[in-house]
């Protein structure tokens, strides 16, 4: 039972891994340019960020790695629903992972599913949706050009007609992400069952 309990070295691994996909994260500001394309993030996220995701599940397949990936995120997201979702996605995938198996494609694969879902209604779907009239309200006053009128258009799009659209693109590109992250990962470096 202690090969399965976390240590050190298994903690610095999680979190440098973990700092990568905060730091692409980071870079995404470039993407405020326009509404679509900030609506557009989550999926871009769910297709690039399974190479991190899926290295940590294999390198590092103990009680606790997938978590503490989660909190990482969370918590460098500065924002409460966003660190609560990425909480509760921590959880729920180490329990899918406990199930099936640490190393397993089909639980890592569920787990990378489920936290890029939630990691966007954490990011994506409360403020421009659930909590839209305490984020926006006064906003159309308030609001110039720029970033903040592509912010606002964003959040008038999801609501209208895009957030069905959004979380089936979220989905299907978080399978597509794990599915390529499982191949160059196969390929190159690891074996995943």
């Amino acid at each position: 039972m202690d090969s399965q309990k976390l240590k050190m070295k298994d903690i610095i691994t999680v979190t440098l891994l973990a700092l990568i996909n905060v730091l692409l994260f980071m870079a995404s500001s470039i993407l405020y340019v326009t509404p679509i394309t900030i609506l557009m993030m989550p999926v871009i996220f769910a297709l690039i960020e399974g190479f991190v995701f899926f290295t940590i599940g294999i390198k590092v397949p103990k009680r606790g790695a997938l978590f503490l990936y989660c909190a990482i995120r969370g918590v460098m997201g500065g924002y409460l629903p966003y660190i609560i979702c990425y909480l509760v996605a921590g959880i729920i995938a180490e329990i899918i992972v406990m199930k099936v198996g640490y190393t397993k494609f089909t639980g890592l694969s569920v787990s990378y599913v489920v936290i890029e879902v939630l990691g966007a209604i954490g990011g994506t779907f409360y403020p421009y949706v659930i909590a839209y009239d305490s984020f926006f309200k006064n906003a159309e006053e308030l609001i110039g050009e720029g970033n903040n009128k592509n912010i606002l258009d964003a959040a008038n799009m999801i609501r209208s007609w895009g957030g069905i659209v959004l979380l089936i693109g979220i989905i299907i590109a978080s399978f597509i992400g794990a599915f390529i992250a499982r191949k160059v990962l196969k390929k190159h470096m690891l074996k995943v069952a």
